[in-house]
């Protein structure tokens, strides 16, 4: 995996676990959830797969990665501050959309993607973004207040951010060669099957209890 294909499946990562997050103060049933997930699958495999052709429009972008982190953290920091404040809830769902869409077609316009990698990205977008929504409904009978446990994902995620962005430059011109022996003994693929595996046992599972809590 290069670079910047790491920073993208993060960034997929994180922001679909945001979304999902500041959805959990809505409901929606099974089936809204996996229409939902559904198209949040298409979307990011089209914008990854057209983003591809604009590689050589967006080069200039590869030294200036540091600048979007930076802009990134910021977005999140007011999203989280609009989320605090109940009446903006939805104006902070459509910015972490925004960042989230923008920042998909940044990093794989320069990143060197497949269409078996766009589609295993796309579907950890898939599965993220159901699980996540799922244990909102635990989270929200913690004894902390729910708003209080996205707003603490959201101030860690621009702190993560921002971390990014003052090392971005730095981690580029590393000499990856040093660490060749250890990607030997991580392949990146297989930890990444594992991982999906295990979501989708926990979907399973959340879809099996949701049956039988029905007929009962």
């Amino acid at each position: 995996m290069d670079l910047i294909g790491g920073y993208l499946l993060l960034l997929l990562v994180l922001f679909t676990a945001n979304i999902a997050l500041i959805l959990g103060n809505y409901k929606f049933n099974n089936v809204k959830l996996i229409v939902a997930s559904a198209i949040s699958f298409a979307i990011s495999f089209s914008l990854m797969y057209l983003s591809s052709y604009l590689n050589t429009q967006l080069a200039f972008l590869l030294d200036n990665f540091s600048y979007i982190f930076f802009i990134i953290a910021l977005i999140i920091i007011v999203s989280m501050i609009c989320y605090v404040k109940r009446d903006k809830l939805q104006a902070s769902l459509y910015a972490v959309m925004i960042a989230f869409l923008i920042s998909m077609v940044l990093f794989a316009s320069q990143a060197t993607l497949d269409i078996f990698t766009m589609l295993l990205y796309s579907l950890l977008v898939f599965v993220i973004l159901f699980v996540v929504y799922q244990l909102t409904k635990l989270l929200h009978h913690a004894k902390r207040e729910y708003p209080v446990i996205v707003g603490e994902y959201m101030s860690l995620f621009a702190v993560l951010m921002f971390i990014f962005a003052l090392t971005y430059n730095s981690t580029l011109n590393l000499d990856y060669t040093m660490f060749s022996s250890f990607l030997i003994l991580t392949p990146t693929y297989h930890l990444i099957y594992v991982i999906i595996g295990i979501i989708v046992v926990l979907v399973v599972g959340v879809l099996i209890n949701d049956s039988k809590g029905g007929n009962s």
